[in-house]
């Protein structure tokens, strides 16, 4: 045999002997790591997601960590996708993503849930992005979680505008119903102030919370409903920044009659409280109210704790030098009560009235009924001729101007002006729009004026001749 045909003998003997040896090193199995990422509510890492390559039988699920491993995957290109109940609950879904899978080598990836930008452009796509965001909801029955159909949501904020005298309030709403599933979407919301959402289910009483956006375009909440009269109990204790007790505050859920006073370790306790979403409200004198977002559950006892705002802080007053004239005449209190077709109390009569709150004091005056709500009393005007707003409503509430500048009541607390008896220097109460002085005039007065003038906008020095 020649020395060529030997060696091509060799040759073939070597190819027959390695080539499977080469094809199994090339064949080795790769692994595939990662982590899930949650940017579309929680903007952490995601735990308890169910990974799989698509069209395979191969799944894991993440770590409280967010990392996930699967192992003995062939060389090749696959489909990676994952799943997370907060997925469904926000009505979205993620498109997979493409992975190589090399021999013997391990390949890493990051899946993440949509952001609250794409998110928002999925559920909305005619909203604009720019500080407009989107809220979904998904509403259950309080009593066993199931989800409610059928019912009608509403978001409700309120804007300022701030002009040169005056600060003007405009209330805004946006509602929509729930599918079959419970859940329902909110487009088209502001991103910049915290919203009330709520809403009622048939044959039960309202439900509400409140949820801030933090300028995030995209937010997702349950909302608990109650379907029947279930109620339960609110309990807790009031709070200041400090943590310091805060004893005798009036407290009250919002939206309903019921109100109670802690005693004097700042303990309370609300029985009867419909179940489901809401909210209590805590005030007391010199500081500002608190609100503490809850879920009752029916027949048992919840448990929260309010927090008052900083303490009401009062400005240095503002010391106008000139030839010294009354302050009331300077205001033109005095000169109105003469010729104007009013009710005016000065600091007199306001001590006979012996108003231990403010609306108290106007039990003295005709034409003006006091009535209770929640944590504190409204006061109601009678109508005056020319009124022709609100004719359908039967409360007729005053436009409020505390030293001359327009007071709007904040829209989620207890409808009552912060001011006690002990502080007022006058009182004007005109009972119809066209009897208020002109400068006093505007729509929001359409029931009637109340002028407030308190000692705070005395000046402190006389001024100088």
């Amino acid at each position: 045999m020649s020395y060529r045909c030997a060696a091509r003998l060799i040759l073939l003997i070597a190819l027959t002997v390695w080539a499977p040896a080469l094809r199994a090193q090339n064949d080795r199995p790769g692994v595939v790591r990662g982590v899930v990422f949650d940017s579309l509510i929680t903007s952490k890492m995601l735990e308890g997601a169910e990974v799989w390559i698509e069209s395979t039988n191969r799944m894991t699920k993440s770590d409280v960590a967010g990392s996930f491993v699967l192992s003995a995957v062939p060389p090749g290109r696959y489909l990676l996708t994952f799943y997370h109940p907060i997925l469904d609950s926000a009505g979205l879904s993620v498109p997979p993503v493409t992975v190589d899978v090399k021999s013997g080598d391990s390949t890493d990836v990051t899946l993440t849930t949509p952001s609250p930008e794409q998110a928002h452009h999925l559920l909305c796509p005619s909203d604009p992005l720019r500080r407009i965001g989107a809220v979904l909801a998904v509403i259950r029955n309080a009593a066993d979680g199931k989800p409610l159909g059928a019912v009608t949501i509403s978001a409700h904020w309120t804007t300022y505008d701030i002009g040169e005298h005056n600060v003007r309030s405009a209330p805004r709403s946006i509602e929509a119903r729930s599918d079959a599933n419970g859940h329902v979407l909110l487009c088209g919301l502001p991103t910049d102030v915290a919203l009330v959402i709520r809403g009622r289910a048939e044959g039960g009483s309202v439900g509400m919370m409140v949820l801030d956006l933090r300028g995030r375009a995209f937010g997702r909440t349950d909302l608990l409903l109650a379907v029947g009269t279930a109620t339960g109990t609110v309990r807790g204790v009031v709070r200041n920044h400090n943590s310091s007790l805060v004893p005798g505050a009036m407290v009250a859920a919002i939206g309903t009659d019921a109100s109670v006073q802690a005693d004097a370790f700042g303990r309370f306790s609300l029985p009867g409280i419909v179940a489901g979403s809401g909210i209590i409200e805590a005030r007391a004198v010199g500081y500002q109210p608190g609100h503490s977002q809850t879920i009752v559950r029916a027949d048992s006892v919840q448990d929260i704790d309010i927090v008052l705002g900083d303490s009401v802080t009062v400005l240095d007053p503002v010391v106008v030098e000139g030839e010294y004239t009354p302050y009331l005449a300077r205001i033109g209190f005095l000169r109105r009560k003469q010729i104007s077709q009013g009710h005016f109390l000065d600091t007199a009569d306001v001590k006979r009235s012996g108003a231990v709150r403010f609306e108290e004091i106007f039990r003295v005056v005709p034409g003006v009924r006091i009535r209770p709500n929640g944590s504190g009393y409204v006061v109601e005007l009678q109508r005056g001729e020319g009124n022709s707003i609100n004719t359908g409503s039967s409360y007729c509430p005053p436009a409020y101007f505390v030293d001359g500048v327009y007071f709007p009541l904040p829209p989620l607390q207890t409808t009552t002006v912060p001011i006690v008896p002990s502080e007022i220097l006058a009182l004007e109460v005109y009972s119809n729009l066209f009897s208020a002085p002109a400068q006093y005039q505007r729509r929001e007065a359409a029931c009637g004026v109340i002028l407030i003038w308190t000692k705070r906008g005395v000046p402190k020095h006389k001024a100088s001749h």
